[in-house]
């Protein structure tokens, strides 16, 4: 019991973790977040009714002691069952007989664990990644986030804002760009574009472990097919998906002889798992579909970040105040993490709070471009066209 009950607190801190900043883009929510959450809270309610209550219940025969009984149903439920139509006759052939196994129910909670783990897996690796970069984007967006959270409701003007985020998060961005360019950091774009494939893969590979489970016999598209029968009134007894009556065969040892039994057992369970798994099916089909689509412009966006650059000329444009700094010459100091870095502010923290930040950075962007750190071979030619400007 103590092992179940670890699980379930397992599940509890996972779901705790998730409900963080980054948040992510939309297919990141959906992988790291929403589907976590859904297969985390499944995990723990199914594997609690299976030891609070009856998942299985056989009927046996009057003579059985209640010992006899109890095992019977442990051993059902542990063995499997399999599935015949009430109105056919038993085979006699055991092979025959069981043709159609039914062993999936004591497994759903593990394997939904398992699936909500490997779900939270792509994002931890981005964070792993992101910290080799050497920035702490998560850090940053955090900071943004409860900076934002503390001056919203004041009764300030627009410029006063901006004066406000010159002096605190502004600087603490630039810090954070000097230092990882300090630490030769690069490529955070490109782990945050591998993290994306990563979650398009894991999403078709749960997809595939959620089918197989299964393993109808009747239907390659499971999903939509299972859902015709619902609509079609093609219950469990006509298909033999989630049989909500199985059979069970176990053998009853005698000093000179072994005896097998038939019963019958009610699988109550299988009327929530047939729900359970066929908003699964569609919704994993629908996170795996997204997060591909979220991959492949992710890949675009590192081969051009015109889209990057567009959202931030549009929170330039509101600027009050025309800066000495460029468009063009922001986008150069910033370089290819920093642009990475704003879009992510963007994305995590929305529109407004980005802006305020955005224009208060060019308003200090000066102070970053003289610095030491900045100036490289690279970019010495620049910095000195600034200076005479």
């Amino acid at each position: 019991m103590s092992s179940q009950v670890g699980a379930i607190n397992s599940v509890n801190a996972l779901i705790s973790r998730v409900f963080v900043q980054p948040k992510g883009d939309l297919a990141d929510r959906l992988n790291s977040r929403i589907t976590v959450v859904i297969l985390a809270v499944s995990s723990g309610l199914l594997l609690s009714s299976h030891f609070i209550g009856d998942p299985i219940t056989c009927w046996t025969p009057a003579q059985f002691t209640k010992q006899w009984v109890d095992f019977v149903n442990q051993y059902c439920f542990v063995h499997g069952t399999y599935f015949v139509p009430l109105d056919e006759q038993l085979s006699f052939d055991e092979g025959e007989r069981k043709k159609v196994t039914i062993q999936y129910y004591q497994w759903v909670p593990y394997v939904f664990a398992l699936q909500a783990f490997l779900f939270y897996i792509p994002r931890f690796v981005w964070k792993s990644l992101i910290a080799y970069s050497g920035y702490d984007l998560a850090a940053a967006v955090k900071y943004v986030d409860r900076f934002w959270d503390s001056i919203r409701d004041r009764d300030d003007t627009f410029k006063s804002r901006l004066a406000v985020f010159e002096g605190r998060p502004s600087v603490y961005i630039w810090d954070g760009i000097r230092l990882a360019r300090k630490k030769r950091s690069r490529n955070m774009a490109l782990f945050y574009t591998l993290s994306t494939v990563w979650q398009a893969i894991n999403a078709w590979i749960q997809f595939y472990i959620l089918t197989q489970l299964l393993d109808s016999p009747l239907y390659s598209a499971w999903g939509p097919s299972i859902l015709g029968d619902l609509i079609q009134g093609n219950d469990w007894q006509t298909t033999g998906h989630f049989p909500r009556v199985v059979h069970c065969d176990f053998n009853r040892r005698r000093p000179a002889s072994v005896q097998m039994d038939t019963v019958l057992c009610v699988l109550t369970l299988n009327i929530y798992y047939e729900k359970l798994f066929i908003f699964l099916w569609f919704w994993l089909a629908f996170v795996a579909i997204v997060s591909t689509l979220n991959s492949a412009k992710w890949i675009y966006y590192l081969c051009n970040n015109s889209k990057a650059q567009k959202v931030i000329r549009n929170y330039l444009a509101t600027s009050p105040v025309k800066s000495a700094i460029s468009d063009d010459q922001f986008f150069d100091a910033l370089g290819p993490d920093g642009l990475f870095i704003m879009d992510q502010m963007a994305l995590n923290l929305g529109d407004i709070p980005a802006s305020y930040l955005t224009i208060s950075m060019r308003n200090i962007c000066q102070d970053f471009i003289e610095s030491d750190d900045y100036i490289d071979d690279e970019r010495a030619p620049f910095v000195k066209s600034i200076k005479h400007t």
